[in-house]
């Protein structure tokens, strides 16, 4: 068994322009991109607050989502404005923190447990997990997963 059905279905890769919508209702945790192709959340308020609406547990999950952004040393700034614009959007800042990829260093992970956020990084699957634009090589495992 890949998963573990009493675990949270969580939900990757969420950002205004992914094409997801069927997996955010479905979902219990969104993990939200604040600046992919930079593009931030807090400018598309109609998003925001169709997110909001869904009352789901949300976490950041990184800055632009760039391949291992935190497995090297991470601008400060740039993390502050990820921060701020995820809690201009959800009028709350975020708790939870998956880094892209699940990679993060020793000096990221205390940045970020500095900014009060929970980080969470799984080396295996153990609960539902989808992501809402999936890889080619991804789809197999999200319809799997029945996402």
């Amino acid at each position: 068994m890949l998963v573990d059905s009493r675990h949270p279905l969580i939900v990757d890769d969420v950002y205004p322009s992914s094409l997801c919508n069927n997996l955010l209702e479905k979902a219990d945790i969104l993990y939200i991109v604040p600046n992919f192709e930079n593009n931030s959340i807090s400018d598309n308020e109609e998003w925001c607050a169709k997110i909001r609406y869904l009352n789901k547990t949300i976490g950041l999950h990184g800055i632009r989502h760039s391949y291992h952004e935190f497995d090297k040393d991470i601008n400060k700034e740039e993390l502050t404005l990820a921060i701020n614009s995820f809690e201009n959007c959800f009028e709350e800042k975020p708790t939870l923190f998956r880094p892209p990829y699940n990679k993060i260093n020793k000096d990221n992970e205390e940045t970020i447990s500095n900014f009060n956020m929970t980080i969470y990084k799984k080396k295996f699957i153990a609960h539902p997990y989808c992501h809402c634009n999936p890889k080619s090589f991804m789809k197999p495992l999200n319809w799997i997963l029945f996402c």
